[in-house]
């Protein structure tokens, strides 16, 4: 990292006070010709190592640019697909010439990717989803197919991938509540669901869930004395199966929907 001028011309007075062929040149003026001199090669010098650094970032890139490609560079190229639209030929690039921002922008409807790598097989999985008013969904079966062909087309050879586009994964749950006796049940009881809903539906794509942060969540909640967890389920839209969340878990889709929330709304008493 390129060093300030101030540090490159400290390093250099320290360096003169060395010499005592130097000491001559004794006058403390910040004019001082001598001051002058090695301020200019201090600055001449800084500008060499940002120049340094700049190279560095540049070689750094075409290295990435000439290895297999790691599973960050597939998500931010999924991101990048774009509906209707065909590559420049031998290339992994778009031709968006006289194209706004906003029609980029809509062409791009991929809106959240994650990639992940099997441990016992070499098959990358790509979980996909587009949004719609707003709220995460899958993208239509007619983009999915250009989207697979834009994959295969700028993947690296020998690579494997199952593409993953399914509505968001189900979730339920029953919890107690032991809330505030003089607090509104019932204003308790919305902002508890309410609380779960915009943990479940913000999780980060393919984030994980974990009960205890539910539970965190939920004693955050203005009148909730208690909370206590009795069960977490989840399922896969794909199959609609629900099984019980061993403490955390990760949606098969990337996101999740509350679908049933049981909340047994308790006054705590001592």
């Amino acid at each position: 990292m390129a060093r300030s001028t101030q540090t490159i011309f400290d390093s250099l007075l320290q360096e003169k006070q060395q010499m005592k062929a130097l000491d001559v040149l004794s006058s403390n003026s910040a004019t001082a010709i001598w001051r002058l001199l090695l301020y200019v090669i201090a600055y001449c010098a800084h500008v060499l190592e940002l120049l340094w650094d700049q190279y560095k970032i540049e070689v750094d890139a075409e290295i990435d640019a000439m290895l297999p490609h790691r599973a960050k560079w597939y998500r931010d190229k999924v991101l990048l697909f774009m509906k209707d639209k065909a590559l420049i030929p031998d290339t992994d690039q778009y031709d968006t010439t006289g194209m706004d921002e906003d029609s980029i922008n809509i062409a791009r409807v991929v809106k959240h990717a994650a990639v992940t790598e099997a441990t016992d097989t070499s098959r990358l999985t790509i979980k996909v989803a587009g949004e719609t008013n707003g709220k995460r969904a899958p993208i239509t079966s007619a983009e999915e197919t250009q989207l697979q062909a834009y994959i295969q087309e700028i993947k690296d050879a020998g690579v494997l991938f199952s593409l993953v586009n399914i509505a968001p994964d189900y979730f339920k749950c029953e919890v107690d509540i032991y809330y505030n006796p003089m607090k509104d049940p019932n204003t308790v009881l919305y902002d508890c669901e309410q609380a779960i809903k915009d943990y479940i539906e913000n999780l980060p794509f393919n984030g994980e869930f974990s009960n205890m942060a539910l539970i965190d969540t939920l004693q955050a909640v203005d009148g909730v004395r208690i909370a206590e967890l009795k069960s977490s389920e989840s399922a896969s839209s794909a199959n609609g199966t629900y099984s019980a969340i061993d403490a955390h878990v990760v949606p098969v889709a990337g996101y999740m929907e509350a679908k049933q929330l049981l909340l047994n709304m308790k006054p705590h008493t001592l």
